[in-house]
Order: structure tokens, then sequence, then C-alpha cells
């Protein structure tokens, strides 16, 4: 089993450090830490104020150093402090990182909680016809026997269902009618490899406000 890598911790620690021998336990900014390192050392060896920030914000993280954002830090603990020091601070980074742990489950699995009732909210909806329960199945210019197997494969429940209902407004009503005769073609179907067959029960047209609407029901016969 191949062995887990962990981040470069002999660079950002050195950052640490480099922090500490120049500012002590001051507040600074990385632009400030980048000109004094430029005075003590090569210029090749000294990483620019962005690397610089980026090595401390990983830092932070552990605890070693404190953040203020714009980039500006403070070292938490001299590298000289005593063990207990140490073990204070890992104990309470320890627990803060936990805790921001939790928080941030709990936020999730609200945002789950919210998307299944949204979920609930979007099932599809019902039309009875004749005591019998039909999923409603909306037709437009575009549709087709593809898109609307696709759909019923996603969305029917036959426990639930009884068959599906195909509405449309008139000016599709001949193409809806077609699409209902190519649906309950056992042979074309098939060929989609849908689980579902269905016959025509019934045609009705249905005032809904200011236009017509079409329906073709079409009854579940059988689930392969």
């Amino acid at each position: 089993m191949a062995k887990a890598k962990k981040p470069d911790i002999e660079r950002i620690t050195g950052r640490y450090l480099d922090a500490w021998e120049v500012f002590g336990d001051e507040k600074f900014t990385t632009d400030e830490l980048e000109t004094e390192l430029l005075r003590k050392r090569d210029p090749e060896d000294v990483p620019d104020s962005d690397k610089i920030n980026q090595d401390l914000y990983r830092v932070s993280v552990i605890g070693l150093v404190e953040w203020f954002g714009d980039g500006q830090y403070r070292v938490s603990i001299s590298p000289n402090a005593d063990t207990e020091d140490w073990e204070e601070l890992i104990e309470n980074q320890t627990e803060w990182v936990h805790s921001e742990a939790a928080e941030r489950l709990r936020e999730r699995e609200a945002e789950s909680e919210d998307e299944s009732s949204e979920s609930d909210d979007s099932s599809p909806e019902i039309l009875e016809y004749d005591t019998e329960k039909f999923m409603s199945a909306y037709v437009g210019p575009d549709s087709n026997l593809d898109s609307q197997v696709r759909y019923y494969q996603a969305a029917l429940t036959p426990k639930s269902h009884d068959g599906v209902v195909l509405r449309s407004y008139q000016g599709v009503a001949d193409a809806t009618e077609k699409l209902a005769k190519e649906i309950c073609d056992d042979n074309k179907i098939s060929n989609t490899g849908c689980v579902y067959r269905f016959e025509i029960a019934e045609e009705e047209m249905v005032d809904v406000g200011d236009d017509l609407e079409y329906r073709v029901y079409l009854k579940e016969t059988k689930l392969l």
C-alpha cells in the first residue's frame, strides 16, 4: 500500500522560522518579511510575498502563526517554547479543526435535507382519471419517443402510478396523438429499451384558462 504524502513541511515550517527570526511575536506583513529576507539572503533564495503568503497561510491552519487577512500574520508560539505549550497549542488547534469540520458536516446535512425536500416538492404532477392515477408528461413540438422513455424510466413508479398522461396545448395535439401511438406500439418502444408497455385508455380536451389542453391517458399494461 502506497504511503500517503505529506505537505512540504520543511518549506512551510522554514517560513515560520523566518518570521520568528525576523519579527518574533510582533505582527507583520508578507511584504515586510520579503523585504527583510532580501536584506539578509541571496535574492535567488527568497520567494516573493505571494509565495510567502501561501506558505504562512498553510502554517496558520496548523496554528503556528495567526492570520489577520491581507497578508498580515503574527507568530503564535516560539520554536523554543516548552513542550507543554506546544501540546496545548496542538490540542487547541485540533479542537478548533474538529469543531469546524463538525459545523461543515451539519451544513451539508441541512443542505441535503433541503434538496430532498425540494426534490419531493418537484415530484411529477399526478392526475386522476376514472379512479386511476396518471403521471404527467408534458409534450412539446420537439418531444419524441426517446425523450419520453428516458423520463418514464426515471420518474414512473408502478406502485404509485397506473400510467402516464400526455399533456399538450391544442396546437400540438396532432403530434401528441401520433406520439401516443408510438409509445403504445410494442415494437417501437421495445427498441428504446423501455421496461414499460402502455395502451391508450382515454383522450380528452380540457379547458385550462385561456387555452385548451389535450390529454392522452396511457395505461401501463405490463412491466418487463
